[in-house]
């Protein structure tokens, strides 16, 4: 029991994102394989298609994702998210024509939205303060050694000699991690706060206790337990009459949600994630051929990962604001620097430019692995109070989805008219969210998630110091 334990319902959960970082860059590979180009014969406006209707059916199950979030808890919507993994990994291998794979990449994206969200919101209920980053952090690191993983399975099957199992065998393996998440869920427990907004006090006790045990403070889960029943009821008392929906009319709850939604955004519209799948087309773009680019991809997401390892170790060490803005400043050169080499290769047709480029894509992916990758999701769960903490975070996914499909539209034919032009667009966004970080986030490392209301004006119900004055207070022994 107690950090041993937590650390391994975090690692569990983490499954659900391994489903999304498999599938976000096994269909990079895919759009490279000759057996599914000769399948369906897609052109550009096709392949944004593959790729937005994925982030469509994720746009479209994050509503649901919120309700089901609050009604049902965490862990039964991250199982509702892996079956429909499952199921979206076998339609997608088994379809020969444009319509079912469509449906299966929109299943496959409403898996995303019942399982990436909800694991974020589970990791950040179950962590200590001084933890809370970095299991939120360790979901997104899974999420990049799960795309690790896709990208070298393209690699290894672009040596076979059948065409069609080069491309089906990959999408079909989804499934896999999605199956494990199915028989982990039941070995991880509820989330002691969804617990307690469901009256279900003496479990929630447990399930800190059994969380938290061995914490430095041994009273540490004890005085976590009765500050969030505190602030619950509070919470309770003076809103007993409110919907979730209110959180986009009170002043101090809309300001919560906009900071979490331009946390989300940020991490869309920094670059990321189009490179990311649409990195076979830059590599086209500077000369090099299929298997190289396979083998490019692969360490592009081994990058990632390793980048996703610092942060691990560095988010609760030198807090989020530094990791916010040293991505943004670190990414927007990094990107400066990716256009002078693609505008070079261009004119010069000279392979130390586009050596060069692919040098520069890789340091972006570890800079952005080791300060953004991970960062958007913990603050976004860290700001948002209990109370709206799941459809807070749903809405904040949601419009971050929409940004995500307007770029995985538009990016195919914008890099076919604009080419290393198409860059600046990210650039210019990065440089829009740094000011509105520096001066309108502030830093939540190492203070619980009831402590952060007094960074927004509100107050902390019940301090630990003021445990000890609880009535009827007792200690539940777990056996």
């Amino acid at each position: 029991m107690g950090r041993a334990y937590t650390w391994r319902c975090a690692i569990i959960a983490s499954f659900g994102c391994v489903l999304y970082g498999y599938d976000s860059i096994i269909i990079a590979s895919t759009f490279a394989q000759a057996g599914f180009l000769e399948t369906f014969k897609p052109d550009a406006t096709i392949l944004g298609a593959f790729v937005s209707t994925y982030f469509a059916g994720t746009g479209l199950a994050l509503p649901i994702g919120a309700y089901l979030c609050d009604k049902i808890g965490r862990r039964y919507t991250i199982l509702c998210g892996a079956i429909l993994g499952v199921i979206a990994g076998i339609m997608q291998a088994a379809a020969s024509a444009n319509a079912l794979f469509f449906v299966g990449r929109i299943i496959g994206g409403a898996a995303v939205a019942l399982s990436l969200v909800p694991v974020s919101i589970y990791q950040a209920e179950i962590a200590p303060p001084e933890l809370r980053g970095a299991m939120v952090a360790l979901q997104l690191t899974s999420l990049c050694a799960a795309g690790a993983l896709g990208a070298w399975v393209g690699y290894a099957t672009n040596f076979s000699s059948n065409i069609s199992f080069a491309w089906r065998f990959p999408l079909a393996l989804q499934a896999f991690p999605a199956l494990l998440l199915i028989l982990g869920v039941w070995f991880i427990p509820f989330s002691p706060r969804w617990l307690m907004m469901k009256k279900r006090n003496d479990e929630a006790k447990v399930v800190l206790q059994r969380l938290h045990s061995d914490h430095q403070d041994p009273l540490f889960w004890e005085k976590e337990y009765y500050q969030i029943r505190s602030q619950l009821n509070q919470d309770e008392t003076e809103q007993s009459h409110r919907k979730w929906h209110q959180m986009f009319t009170d002043k101090k709850e809309r300001k919560r949600l906009l900071i979490a939604v331009l946390a989300i955004v940020s991490g869309q519209s920094i670059g990321a994630q189009t490179i990311q799948q649409y990195q076979s087309v830059l590599y086209i773009g500077l000369g090099f051929q299929l298997r190289t680019i396979l083998l490019m991809t692969g360490v592009f997401q081994l990058c990632l990962v390793a980048g996703g390892i610092l942060c691990i170790v560095a988010i609760d060490r030198v807090g989020r604001r530094i990791m916010f803005l040293s991505g943004l400043a670190g990414t927007s050169v990094l990107l400066a620097l990716f256009v002078v080499c693609t505008k070079y290769y261009g004119q010069t047709q000279d392979k130390a430019w586009a050596r060069a480029g692919v040098a520069v894509i890789m340091l972006f992916a570890f800079w952005f692995g080791a300060t953004y990758l991970c960062t958007p999701w913990t603050y976004a769960t860290e700001v948002l109070p209990t109370r709206i903490r799941a459809p807070g975070a749903m809405f904040a996914s949601f419009l971050g989805t929409c940004v995500t499909i307007i770029f995985s539209q538009t990016s195919p034919l914008a890099v076919e008219a604009l080419t290393w032009k198409y860059a600046f667009i990210f650039i210019g966004c990065n440089i829009a969210c740094f000011p509105v970080v520096y001066f309108y986030f502030p830093e939540t490392k190492n203070l619980t998630l009831e402590e952060v209301n007094v960074l927004f004006g509100e107050r902390v119900e019940l301090s630990y110091d003021d445990v000890s004055k609880v009535e009827g207070r007792e200690i539940i022994e777990v056996k």
